[in-house]
């Protein structure tokens, strides 16, 4: 990870000269409780936040997003790639997708929502907390919002703006 990230919502001076990927047809979405291994994927920003009252982490990679919140045992690692864990769930990339999923531990209950909606209803990187811009119109970014996060995936080749709210409820001790 750098140790010194640029601006959350600055764009690169260039952008990225990756090779394109095979085509894309779903984003994956896995849940653990336990830290994946970041030093295996392409960081491009990361932001430091705060998340159901935790220090929480923000990092936009090659393929997509991180969300760390350590002190909750949360972990969400989403990818353009299929992903090892347990608790994964797809989401195909088109407008109109529509898809739900939780993340229960003893510590945190969360919940996703994710929507495809078309391009031009992406607000853009401004209010985001951590953003990236992978070519034109290509953006990932993340926003702290009340009680969670929201995300978005944009690929205009779809014409798809692919918006994430996820919801988060700490779970606290059980009273005596």
């Amino acid at each position: 990870m750098p140790s010194q990230p640029s601006a959350p919502t600055e764009p690169p001076a260039e952008t990225d000269s990756s090779p394109p990927a095979e085509t894309l047809t779903e984003l994956y979405f896995g849940y653990s409780a336990d830290a994946p291994d970041l030093t295996t994927v392409d960081v491009k920003a990361v932001a430091p936040a705060t998340l159901a009252g935790e220090p929480a982490v923000l990092t936009v990679i090659g393929e997509s997003h991180y969300v760390g919140l350590p002190a909750l045992g949360f972990h969400e690692l989403c990818s353009c790639k299929p992903l090892p864990h347990e608790r994964t769930h797809r989401t195909p990339l088109s407008v109109g997708a529509e898809r739900e999923f939780s993340f229960e531990s003893d510590r945190l209950d969360a919940r996703t929502v994710v929507e495809g909606r078309p391009l031009d209803a992406f607000p853009g990187p401004e209010e985001a907390t951590v953003a990236y811009r992978f070519g034109p119109e290509a953006w990932t970014t993340i926003r702290v919002a009340d009680g969670g996060y929201e995300t978005y995936h944009t690929y205009p080749e779809y014409d798809l703006a692919l918006y994430t709210e996820t919801t988060m409820t700490p779970r606290r001790a059980a009273q005596r």
